[in-house]
C-alpha cells in the first residue's frame, strides 16, 4: 500500500512537472518545441498533455475550446492540488473571456483557496491577480486603482510585473497617459513575462501613445503587438489590429498590410465574443462608406460589451457615434444611447486626440436614463418580485408552468451579457443528464418557449454554441451594478449622492427570493450582496 502511494505520489510530481515544462515552451514562444513536446506527451502522460491543451486554448483566447476540454479533466485532477489549481486558473481565464464573470470569480476563488492551504505564496498572489483583473473586466475602476496599489506592496516578485501592468491601464483611463507609458517602457525594457505578456504590454503602450498624440508611435506598438500575437496563433491579435484600423482612418495614417489585417480576421473568428467583436471592427473600418462603417461598429461595440472588454467597447461605440455624426447616419442615436453610461467611467479618454473633441461636442447627449423610463426592449426585475416586461408588455413569466424555461430564462437574465454556452446551460438545467443528441431536444423545447412567450424568436438568439437574448436590455441587478461603479468613479460628491440614493433605492430587497437551492442563483447573491455592501459604505 506504501509503495502504491509512493508510485502515485511520484506520478503527481512528474505530471506537474512535464506540465511546468510545457507552459516554459508555450511562454518563451517556442511553436515548434511545444508541439512536439505534446506530441510526446500524449502517450506518456495524456493528463499533462490535456492540460496542457487547455492551456493552449485559453492562452490562443479560444474560450469555448479550452472550456469544453477543461470541464472534461476535472474529475481527473481531484485530489491534485497543483494540477487543480492549474485547471481552475485556465478555465476561469476561459469563463472570463466567455462573458461569464460570475463563474470566472468562481474558479479564481477554488484556486485561491487551495493556493491558502498549502500556503504557496505565488499561487495566491497569482490567484488574487487574478481576482481583480476581473475587476477591470468589470470597469470597477475606482475599487481596483485602490486594491491594486496595496496589491502591489505585498505580491512575490515573480507576478509584480502584472500588476503594474495593470495599474498602467487604470492611469490611462484616470487620464495619466505619460505615467503609463513610462511604466510600459520599464516592463519592456525589463525583460520580465514571458511573450506574450510582452506583446499585450505593446498594445497598453500603443494606447498610452495614442492618448499622447503620437499617433505614429501607436500605430508602430499596435502593428508590432498584432504580428507577434499572430505568430503565436493567438486570436487576440485581432485586438491591437483593430485598433491600428482605428488610427488610420481617423489620422490619415497607413493601415496595417491587408495580409496581416485578413489573417487577424480569420484567426478572431476562432476566438471568443471578444475577439470576434474586434474582427468585426476591423470589418467596419475597412468599409469606405461612413454610414456603413458607423453601424458595423456599432456592432461590434456591443459585442466588445457582451466580452467584458469595456475600454474597446466605449472607444468603438464613440467612433460609431462620431463616423454616424459626419454622414447624419440612423444608428447615431443608438450609438450615444451605448456610450452614455460608460463615458463618466473613463475620464481619461476624453484626452484622446481622436475623439475627444467629438465626445466634448456631444457630451450634452450623453444624459443618463435610470431604469425604468424606457420601455422599449426587454425590462426585468429580479430584485423583490420576478418579473419581465418586453416592450412594456409583462410576460408572466411566473405562470408559464414550464419551470426549465422559467430557470432558462432567468439564468440568461442574471447572466452580465445575457449570453450562456448550450451546453453550460443544459448543464444548469440538468445537472445530472448527459448533453448528447437526444437530451439536447429538451434544450430547445425549454429555448422555444421562451422565444414563444417573449413575442419573437428574434430575442434568442443562437450563436456560435451560446443562446443570447437580443435587443435592449435592462435589468434591475445591471441598473445597480451601473450605478454602483459610476458613483465610485465620480469626483463631485453631489453627484456621488445622487447615484448612491437611487442605488439604494434599487437595493431594497433580496434577489429572486422565491428561488431556493440554486448554485447560479447563489453566485448571484454573493455578488448582489457585495453590490449592496458597497453602496452602504458609500
Amino acid at each position: 500500500m506504501i509503495r502504491a502511494l509512493s508510485r502515485q505520489d511520484n506520478l503527481r510530481v512528474d505530471t506537474w512537472e512535464r506540465v511546468k515544462k510545457g507552459t516554459e515552451f508555450f511562454g518563451a514562444g517556442k511553436k515548434a518545441e511545444f508541439a512536439d513536446y505534446l506530441r510526446g506527451l500524449r502517450k506518456k502522460d495524456p493528463l499533462a498533455a490535456d492540460l496542457l491543451r487547455v492551456m493552449e486554448a485559453d492562452f490562443r483566447s479560444m474560450a469555448t475550446e479550452a472550456l469544453i476540454r477543461g470541464r472534461r479533466l476535472l474529475s481527473k485532477v481531484s485530489g491534485k492540488p497543483r494540477l487543480a489549481g492549474f485547471l481552475f486558473y485556465h478555465l476561469g481565464r476561459a469563463y472570463r473571456h466567455a462573458g461569464e464573470i460570475a463563474a470566472s470569480d468562481n474558479y479564481f476563488q477554488r484556486a485561491l483557496e487551495l493556493s491558502e492551504q498549502s500556503g504557496d505564496r505565488e499561487a495566491i498572489s497569482h490567484a488574487r491577480l487574478m481576482l481583480l483583473f476581473n475587476k477591470l473586466y468589470k470597469a470597477e475602476y475606482e475599487s481596483l486603482y485602490s486594491e491594486l496599489r496595496a496589491f502591489t506592496r505585498s505580491v512575490v516578485p515573480k507576478y509584480e510585473h502584472y500588476s503594474h501592468y495593470f495599474l498602467a491601464i487604470l492611469e490611462i483611463i484616470r487620464g495619466n497617459p505619460h505615467g503609463a507609458a513610462e511604466t510600459m517602457d520599464s516592463l519592456l525594457a525589463s525583460g520580465k513575462g514571458n511573450e506574450l505578456f510582452r506583446l499585450v504590454v505593446m498594445e497598453i503602450r500603443g494606447l498610452a501613445a495614442r492618448m499622447l498624440g503620437r499617433l505614429e508611435e501607436a500605430t508602430r506598438f499596435y502593428s508590432e503587438s498584432a504580428r507577434g500575437l499572430l505568430d503565436l496563433g493567438s486570436a487576440y491579435a485581432a485586438f491591437p489590429c483593430a485598433k491600428a484600423m482605428e488610427i488610420s482612418r481617423l489620422g490619415g495614417l497607413e493601415s496595417p498590410p491587408l495580409k496581416m489585417v485578413r489573417k487577424c480576421i480569420g484567426l478572431a473568428r476562432k476566438g471568443s465574443v471578444g475577439e470576434e467583436a474586434a474582427a468585426r471592427e476591423i470589418e467596419a473600418l475597412l468599409t469606405e462608406d461612413d454610414g456603413e462603417a458607423a453601424a458595423g461598429l456599432l456592432g461590434a461595440a456591443q459585442g466588445y460589451h457582451r466580452g467584458h472588454q469595456p475600454i474597446e467597447a466605449f472607444m468603438a461605440g464613440l467612433l460609431s457615434a462620431c463616423l454616424a455624426w459626419r454622414v447624419e447616419g440612423p444608428v447615431f442615436q443608438g450609438a450615444v444611447k451605448f456610450i452614455a453610461p460608460m463615458a463618466p467611467l473613463h475620464p481619461g479618454l476624453a484626452q484622446d486626440p481622436l475623439l475627444g473633441k467629438f465626445l466634448a461636442t456631444v457630451k450634452p447627449l450623453l444624459g443618463y436614463a435610470p431604469h425604468g423610463e424606457d420601455n422599449g426592449g426587454i425590462r426585468a426585475h429580479l430584485i423583490g418580485e420576478f418579473r419581465v416586461f418586453v416592450d412594456g408588455r409583462d410576460i408572466l413569466a411566473r405562470k408559464w408552468g414550464k419551470r426549465k424555461a422559467i430557470r432558462a430564462l432567468l439564468y440568461l437574465l442574471l447572466s452580465p451579457k445575457h449570453r450562456i454556452a448550450r451546453d453550460h446551460l443544459f448543464y444548469l438545467l440538468w445537472p445530472r443528464k448527459r448533453y448528447d443528441e437526444r437530451t439536447r431536444a429538451w434544450l430547445y423545447v425549454a429555448v422555444n418557449h421562451i422565444r414563444k412567450n417573449l413575442g419573437s424568436p428574434d430575442l434568442l438568439t443562437s450563436k456560435h454554441d451560446f443562446y443570447q437574448l437580443e435587443g435592449d436590455i435592462l435589468t434591475d441587478l445591471g441598473e445597480l451594478e451601473n450605478l454602483v461603479c459610476r458613483a465610485e468613479a465620480s469626483q463631485d460628491p453631489a453627484e456621488k449622492e445622487e447615484l448612491l440614493r437611487r442605488a439604494r433605492e434599487l437595493a431594497g430587497g433580496e434577489l429572486l427570493p422565491e428561488i431556493i437551492d440554486d448554485h447560479y442563483v447563489d453566485e448571484y447573491r454573493l455578488y448582489y450582496d457585495k453590490l449592496r455592501r458597497r453602496v452602504l459604505i458609500g
